[in-house]
């Protein structure tokens, strides 16, 4: 499997909250969908700590947009985003969420490509591609240092079927925004 990663917009509404590390079951028409494959966890790239030889870690979060879309005018919504905006909860996003957590361990620990990509707000996001049964999914992140100086946040914002021209994109290895992440201490990439 191949993932892509992606970034957070700046909240700019008071209802706002950040993403959280455990995500509640969801029933939706008398179904009860279970999101413990979603508690956040940890990982470390190989050897590319703040000191020599140290490993780098990424503590992993998951934005509810990973198993719901944004609410259609006029249709019902099952849950609100950390931005406050309405969500319909979606299937396939659901299905593909139940390997998502394993397929971003593999990403960090192997040090994996991924590449910046604009939203169509324009926001830049990183992003890297998995592969889930033919489908092509876009992986969207971002990375926040920590107040420990020697680790970063990973927030998985959104998880999307999407077609990539991948023979167009520039790729970098996970490690070059994460130490970006941590020396500059500011998100990346930046908003």
């Amino acid at each position: 499997m191949q993932l892509l990663v992606g970034g957070r917009r700046p909240c700019r509404y008071s209802a706002c909250v950040s993403i959280p590390t455990e995500h509640p079951s969801i029933t939706i028409d008398g179904n009860t969908y279970d999101l413990t494959h979603l508690k956040a966890f940890s990982a470390s790239i190989p050897g590319k700590g703040i000191s020599a030889e140290t490993d780098l870690l990424v503590e992993v979060v998951f934005s509810n947009h990973v198993y719901t879309e944004r609410t259609k005018h006029g249709e019902q919504h099952h849950a609100f985003d950390h931005h406050g905006t309405k969500r319909t909860f979606d299937g396939d996003r659901y299905e593909m969420s139940k390997g998502l957590g394993a397929a971003i361990r593999l990403q960090i620990e192997s040090n994996g490509l991924t590449y910046v990509s604009k939203s169509y707000g324009g926001v830049d996001n990183l992003v890297f591609v998995e592969m889930e049964d033919s489908c092509t999914w876009a992986v969207v992140y971002c990375l926040q240092p920590l107040d420990d100086g020697c680790s970063v946040r990973m927030e998985v914002l959104s998880a999307h079927p999407k077609v990539i021209h991948q023979k167009t994109i520039s790729r970098r290895n996970l490690s070059y925004f994460a130490r970006m992440c941590l020396f500059k201490e500011t998100r990346v990439p930046n908003a």
